[in-house]
């Protein structure tokens, strides 16, 4: 369009060639044309365009950050959170091996075995009896599971062939590869003491033993998330320690392992600013 306000038209005629056509705007016409460009024009302005042409304030802009700020504060918070609960539970994993193995170290963790069956009795003694002790030995505030008003007990099984004889000297053996499992309880009994009899109550079948588990479930509480303005979850652990004799060298291994449960406490009390905090952390979240 030129200062004469006229606007030029395209016509396409049955042959599909266009020919240009004059047409002029009457005022009001031209008037809306230049408000819809002034309204494109500031449409595709950035904010300090739009602020240096109408001085409004972008809101918009301002929404923008303050979200990205709050997200971000999110994610810190939850990355703290999260790394407790990592730290919590591999620490606790290692209190674990050093409560519960006997003469365990750091360094032995993935070399932790014994070569003797009196060894292979000891071991599993040593960790009943911490088991029963466990409420005046522990630093942290580890207790058993209850059902009811009964402590879940400790378990102790053995898994080995149903039959077999082994003779390596006539260079022959016998075997049968089914696998029979027995097992023993043992319950923790308050006033809580060591042991005054064999924990085991069956003989371990060395020829034939492909391995010892000993089975028993822990609960703790994480308090390091006070300090953080964040409500403590429940631990659940569910321990596990194997004596591996699958491949019958002469050495068992021993590993203990743990899966965990992290429950919301169903009974709670907080006292002081902590729990004040507490409450505004979760309206903010």
């Amino acid at each position: 369009m030129d200062d004469s306000s006229e606007a030029y038209l395209c016509i396409n005629d049955p042959n599909g060639n266009c020919s240009e056509s004059h047409a002029v705007l009457d005022p009001v016409e031209e008037e809306e044309e230049e408000k819809f460009r002034r309204k494109l024009k500031y449409f595709f302005m950035n904010p300090c365009d739009k602020y240096t042409a109408r001085r409004r304030k972008p809101w918009k802009l301002i929404l923008q950050v303050l979200k990205i700020a709050v997200v971000t504060i999110q994610l810190v918070s939850f990355g703290l959170s999260n790394q407790m609960v990592v730290q919590f539970k591999e620490e606790n994993l290692m209190t674990f091996r050093h409560l519960f193995l006997k003469n365990f170290s750091r360094s032995s963790a993935n070399t932790h075995a014994v070569y003797t069956q009196h060894d292979v009795y000891t071991h599993i003694a040593y960790t009943v009896e911490q088991f029963l002790m466990l409420p005046s030995i522990t630093v942290g505030n580890h207790e058993y599971e209850k059902s009811g008003e009964v402590y879940t007990p400790l378990s102790i099984c053995q898994q080995f062939y149903h039959n077999g004889s082994l003779s390596p000297a006539n260079e022959s053996f016998h075997i049968d590869t089914h696998v029979d499992e027995e097992c023993s309880l043992i319950y923790p009994r308050q006033p809580f003491s060591t042991l005054t009899a064999n924990p085991l109550n069956f003989t371990l079948h060395f020829e034939r033993l492909l391995a010892v588990t000993v089975k028993f479930t822990l609960k703790s509480i994480n308090l390091e998330t006070v300090q953080y303005h964040e409500l403590p979850d429940c631990y659940v652990f569910n321990i596990m320690i194997t004596f591996d004799n699958k491949p019958h060298s002469g050495r068992i291994g021993i590993e203990l392992d743990n899966d965990v449960q992290i429950n919301e406490c169903s009974d709670w009390t907080v006292t002081g600013a902590s729990a004040r905090d507490m409450y505004i952390m979760v309206l903010f979240d």
